[in-house]
């Protein structure tokens, strides 16, 4: 055959992402065939799950090996008949037909489902009696084989046949053809294109362009090559088949029969054959859950026809569906993007339906915002005080902020609050909301003076409760010692309110005043009975609260409950993303970024870090970016170093001066202190760490982690000579971990006195850090357990018990590798280095003999240095070469050197002997 052809039309190849196994597959087979041994493969995928893709690389590849290459596609009917011919019949005349040639041959078929009866039977014959090295490799849509062409194939035996089915891209590879790395826009990708490579693609300017960007959904153009792909389906229907096509493409949805018949001004009998049609053609799909509603295939495709309709055509298809599913008593949310589209946005009527459906906390914020600019247009004279001007403006500073566009929230808020609003419940209600943006803005401070003026006047009692909710999450959240009275207050209210959902919001928010705030609340029982009445919610109530997962994920990670805080982050994100709610986005993902990396998680650490650090910054919100950049540089510092980290701790404070206090950039300037510190920067860092934390008193810092921060103190203080000072700070961690009762708060005070103890107790340092080293490890803080296993692995070789501190070495290497961390690697390095030199050396007035060795050690070191190699020195003891390599290992350690003369030298001096039993 004449060479490569190419499957199909087409630029550059895409990055074949997920296709190992078969390519793997197909390499064996044309191995095979170069011997002679003809065979079949067949690749069955969904539409865009990457066969024509795949066949174009099968095709360089064997072009590459020096086979001859058949390629076609099976909508090209004649030019495939014209080469089979060829094929089965080598003296049948054929135009173009290629020079036979000896050896292996690869025969390449896409769309095998639209192949001809002929074609297929020709297919058949040329199976049943293939040619010696023939490969032919078929792809086709199962949805779509139609049943004479199974049964044709279905009787094949004398090939080796195998079928490969196309499986749909993970988020990681997903990422991976999007040239992204693994985080969060190709996990949202991966969730809105099912992992199929044509509808990824389409996604590509959005995910390229951040995470804020992502969220949004289908990009305004599409890729022309998704275009092209899906159109060509739509081009091989009939004309009637693509009109009702068309018309139901206004159908976001879905849609039932009745509507498409309406649309598409068909009768039931005709709308039912055009449906079916179209079913078959796997363009529309059943909804099994919805029966007898129907959809498209993927949005992707309803996209590409709905774009190429006229826009006076797509008016009138959406008036019609508008007043169809008004008449027939569907819910405002369904038809209300009919409305819109449809150009129907002149009667109070309808403006009315619109910011009832903008309202839904289920629809999409930026459908909502559409909606109401629309409906703005309505009413350019309506007063200040109309009641429909009024709850259109509430109605868009609510989308507004869900979108993330808080600047223009605040403003339109600004101009409520100025209103002669008619009702003490709507001037409240404006003021929470204009307070919650400040917070959302990273300024507690500021919305708390907002609401301090206003919580003793009148109000109902569900306005009195919103307003003390906001006062007590901004009031923890900047240090107010009023925040306690505000969250105790929230339990008496919602007895008056008598509202589940009230009691549930009460306890979350209490929970999170008490992880911020000294204020004497109870956690332990709370925090269960507030996490278990929050999963009891469906998606539909906490869309209605989006506080109130963030705030109850914060609570649980402040008081040391990271895997429960993890799964309601994750579940409040997936909320968040499907009614693209972007204002509390980076607050989750920073969420997720501290808990992952105090899990040890640093991958997936840093990748939240940067998609929370993006999203803020695209929000504009200056704190979160601080508050991000601070988490992120936590997990670098444990991938790169303290060094490397320092600078991007330090990024994050740079404006933090030109701000008020605040619980975001004190957590920031903590971080890039401590990280200072640690990277050799010494001068200064403890007076600059207590400024961050507040003072004396340490007010600035969470309740909850007081006893880490006043540790961190202690240890700085000690390593600047200041021991008094150190004892004090020491003393301080010590009451406050005994007052919140936090098992890692408790264990971080036991490895900070165990450093502090280290050099003059160096057993009882060894005791507290195992201690700690035990707790972290119940509680799953790998690294935080690594670096006690450290300390306790010092304080043992100080007192030369070398079996215990190699067993410590050992496991906190094991995690070093398991987290993947080069600086804990080089720490655990330098801790054996420092242990081997101890071993090494008799301390003042030792006696003879010892540094002392086990019976087997001893054995073992003495028939080395006499000469014996590792095997002749394992036949005399009774081990493996292997246990003789680990003993001479341990050897080396205890004994500080590093070469069996050495070792042998040390024999000879006699400072090295055996002590066990006689």
């Amino acid at each position: 055959m004449s060479g490569v052809e190419p499957v199909a039309p087409g630029g550059p190849l895409e990055p074949l992402v997920g296709r190992n196994c078969a390519l793997d597959v197909f390499d064996k087979a044309l191995c095979a065939a170069r011997g002679g041994q003809p065979s079949m493969l067949e690749f069955a995928a969904d539409p865009g799950c990457g066969k024509t893709r795949l066949l174009r690389e099968l095709a360089v590849r064997a072009g590459r090996a020096g086979v001859p290459v058949l390629a076609a596609a099976g909508r090209d009917g004649d030019r495939v008949l014209r080469s089979l011919t060829a094929l089965v019949d080598p003296a049948a005349p054929a135009a173009g037909r290629p020079e036979p040639v000896a050896g292996a041959s690869v025969v390449l078929l896409d769309d095998l489902h639209l192949v001809p009866p002929a074609v297929a039977t020709l297919l058949a014959r040329l199976a049943q009696a293939p040619p010696a090295g023939l490969l032919l490799v078929v792809a086709y849509r199962p949805r779509q084989m139609p049943g004479w062409a199974t049964a044709t194939f279905g009787g094949v035996v004398q090939l080796n046949r195998r079928t490969f089915t196309l499986s749909p891209l993970d988020p990681a590879g997903v990422a991976a053809l999007l040239g992204l790395p693994d985080g969060r826009a190709g996990q949202r990708v991966h969730r809105l294109s099912g992992g199929v490579p044509r509808y990824v693609l389409a996604y590509r300017p959005e995910a390229l362009d951040g995470a804020v960007a992502a969220l949004r959904g289908l990009p305004a153009e599409l890729p022309f090559e998704v275009t092209a792909a899906v159109q060509l389906d739509v081009d091989a229907l009939e004309v009637d088949q693509r009109r009702m096509l068309e018309a139901v493409s206004v159908c976001a949805e879905g849609f039932e029969p009745a509507l498409a018949g309406t649309l598409a001004g068909r009768d039931p009998a005709t709308t039912s054959d055009l449906l079916d049609g179209l079913v078959a053609a796997d363009l529309l799909r059943t909804d099994p859950a919805l029966a007898p509603t129907l959809r498209f295939r993927h949005e992707v495709d309803r996209a590409v026809v709905y774009r190429s309709l006229s826009p006076g055509r797509r008016r009138h298809l959406h008036a019609l569906a508008a007043g169809l599913l008004r008449d027939l008593g569907h819910p405002v949310t369904r038809y209300a993007e009919h409305l819109w589209a449809g150009g129907q946005c002149t009667d109070p009527a309808t403006a009315d339906a619109l910011i009832e459906a903008a309202e839904n906390p289920q629809t999409p914020r930026l459908d909502a915002i559409r909606w109401l600019t629309g409906v703005r247009r309505l009413l350019p004279d309506a007063g200040p005080a109309d009641p429909c001007r009024i709850r259109l403006d509430f109605a868009t500073a609510d989308a507004l902020v869900g979108a993330g566009r808080l600047r223009q929230a605040r403003t339109l808020l600004q101009d409520l609050s100025r209103r002669p609003l008619p009702d003490d419940d709507q001037r409240v209600r404006a003021l929470v909301a204009r307070a919650r943006v400040e917070r959302l803005l990273g300024r507690p401070f500021d919305a708390y003076a907002l609401l301090l003026p206003r919580l003793d006047a009148p109000a109902g009692p569900r306005a009195r409760f919103d307003l003390s909710v906001e006062a007590a999450v901004s009031g923890a959240l900047c240090g107010a010692a009023g925040a306690g009275q505000h969250a105790y207050a929230l339990g008496r209210l919602a007895d008056q309110l008598d509202e589940p959902g009230c009691r549930t919001t009460a306890a979350v928010v209490r929970c999170f005043v008490a992880a911020h705030v000294d204020c004497g609340l109870p956690v332990e029982e709370a925090l269960g009975r507030a996490s278990s009445e929050v999963d009891a919610l469906a998606d539909d109530e906490l869309a209605r609260h989006p506080d109130l997962l963030a705030l109850l994920a914060w609570a649980e990670h402040l008081l040391e409950r990271d895997r429960s805080a993890l799964h309601h982050l994750d579940r409040a994100l997936e909320i968040c993303c499907r009614a693209g709610l972007v204002a509390l986005t980076p607050w989750l993902l920073i969420g997720r970024c501290a808990v992952t990396c105090r899990l040890g998680s640093l991958d997936r650490a840093l990748s939240e870090g940067e998609d929370a650090e993006e999203v803020a910054v695209a929000m504009g919100v200056e704190p979160m970016v601080g508050l991000a950049r601070a988490h992120r540089a936590i997990a670098v510092a444990w991938r790169r170093g303290p060094a490397a980290a320092r600078q991007l701790a330090e990024t994050a404070v740079l404006d933090a001066s030109t701000r008020r206090s605040n619980w975001y950039d004190g957590v920031s300037q903590r971080v890039a202190v401590r990280l200072r510190f640690l990277a050799g920067d010494r001068v200064g860092a403890a007076p600059a760490l207590l400024r961050a934390c507040g003072g004396a008193d340490l007010g600035q810092v969470e309740v909850s982690g007081r006893a880490c921060w006043a540790s961190s103190l202690a240890e700085m203080t000690h390593r600047g000579g200041r021991r008094d000072e150190a004892l004090h700070w020491l003393a301080v961690a010590g009451r406050h971990a005994q007052r919140v009762r936090l098992r890692g708060q408790s264990a971080m005070v036991r490895i900070s006195r165990a450093r502090l103890t280290l050099d003059t107790d160096p057993r009882g340092a060894a005791e507290l850090a195992g201690a700690a080293a035990d707790s972290f490890a119940d509680m799953g803080w790998r690294l935080d357990e690594a670096s006690a296993r450290l300390v306790r692995a010092r304080a043992l070789c100080d007192v030369r018990e070398w079996t215990a501190a190699e067993v410590e070495l050992a496991e906190a290497r094991r995690i070093a590798d398991l987290v993947a961390s080069p600086p804990l690697r080089r720490a655990v390095a330098a801790v054996q280095s420092r242990a081997a030199g101890a071993a090494g050396r008799r301390p003042d007035g030792a006696t003879r003999g010892e540094l002392t060795l086990t019976r087997r050690e001893w054995d073992i070191a003495r028939l080395v240095a006499a000469g014996a190699s590792n095997a002749e020195a394992a036949e005399q003891v009774y081990v493996t070469v292997k246990t003789v390599e680990a003993h001479l290992t341990r050897i080396f350690r205890k004994t500080g050197v590093s070469s069996r003369a050495a070792l042998a030298a040390l024999l000879a001096t006699g400072a090295l002997n055996y002590r066990g039993p006689a």
